[in-house]
């Protein structure tokens, strides 16, 4: 899994990168709260969204304990 990186000109203008660009197709749904959105294909099943947002959230959690592990929070 990779974590990327990108920014939104003064315009509003969100740059996505050309991968997910050729994997997700021009059309795209986003749904957002507060604190995080999830975009994806927009004729995508949301039942295959929920699948890939829990193993994006395995991760997330994977990465929490590695930068805890890092800071010395808690021994592997």
């Amino acid at each position: 899994m990779v974590e990327l990186k990108t920014k939104i000109t003064q315009t509003g203008v969100l740059y996505i990168p050309k991968e997910l660009r050729e994997a997700f197709g021009r059309e795209m749904k986003i749904i957002a709260n507060a604190s995080a959105s999830v975009f994806f294909p927009a004729d995508a099943d949301y039942t295959d969204v929920l699948h890939s947002l829990e193993i994006i959230m395995k991760d997330i959690e994977h990465r929490i304990r590695l930068q805890k592990e890092k800071q010395g929070e808690t021994k592997p």
